[in-house]
């Protein structure tokens, strides 16, 4: 019943539903997974609380983050290790291979894309999968695609690589910017001025700048007890349950689409 009290709580946004998403490519064999770039732990910690039998290891660059997850949310899982690495560090090395390697709106932030996909492959089972989901649209981050080809081309030493159009609907479009509007301004209002500065100004949309500037004041700046209102709100975002249409495309442009997951087998 308070198991949501034990999970970070999140904007309510795309990335709320990574978990939901995720479940569209992953299967219960999973027995180990690396997020690579957890942030304020949406997925992390929502995967290790609903499947026990999993061991979840998540990484991200911001130090500050980290602690403050482990300290207060990470004590109550066993299966779940936060480590704080730079992911895009060339020949980084965690000392383990994953079943799996999930990435949400995270690579089109990261400075060097190519270390970045090449730690995810290092870091996968010879059969695992990569599962990088993001969005690929020319007014966020510093990484876009303009072709299928173009994404297949940065996974090249993968075995298979196949790449999804994702297209999120809520049912009450109106009524659900209204409520995130509402609750950035009760919860987050630094979250909603750092979004602000980064969506105008291009040289502000590194990993950087990203993390300290939003995860890290997204969950620092709150006491307790507004965290643990944030984290009963989100849940209830979650029951708003959107319409997720997914299709795989083969060829052609991806410019400016809202949401790309990019499926890789090592």
């Amino acid at each position: 019943m308070f198991s949501v009290l034990r999970r970070p709580f999140a904007a309510p946004n795309a990335v709320i539903y990574s978990y939901e998403l995720s479940k569209f490519f992953l299967d219960k064999s999973v027995t180990s997974i690396l997020e690579v770039g957890c942030g304020i732990g949406i997925f992390a910690f929502r995967y290790a609380s609903l499947r026990k039998n999993a061991f979840v290891l998540g990484v991200d660059q911001s130090e500050k983050t980290l602690e403050y997850l482990g300290s207060n949310y990470g004590k109550y899982y066993k299966n779940l290790q936060l480590r704080s690495c730079d992911f895009c560090e060339e020949g980084l090395n965690l000392g383990s291979t994953f079943d799996v390697v999930y990435s949400s709106d995270v690579i089109e932030h990261v400075t060097n894309p190519h270390n970045f996909v090449d730690n995810i492959h290092r870091h996968l089972r010879v059969g695992g999968k990569a599962i990088v989901n993001f969005p690929n649209e020319t007014n966020h981050g510093i990484n876009h695609f303009n072709e299928v080809d173009d994404v297949r081309a940065l996974f090249a030493a993968f075995s298979d690589v196949r790449v999804f159009i994702v297209d999120i609907q809520h049912p009450v479009n109106k009524l659900w910017l209204s409520a995130r509007a509402v609750y950035e301004s009760l919860f987050s209002r630094s979250t909603r001025e750092a979004r602000k500065r980064l969506y105008s100004e291009r040289e502000e949309q590194g990993i950087d700048c990203f993390e300290e500037s939003t995860c890290y004041s997204f969950i620092n700046n709150s006491g307790k007890v507004r965290n643990w209102m944030a984290s009963i709100l989100a849940e209830a975002f979650l029951l708003i349950k959107p319409t997720i249409d997914i299709r795989q495309v083969e060829i052609g442009n991806i410019l400016n689409r809202p949401r790309l997951v990019a499926v890789a087998i090592k």
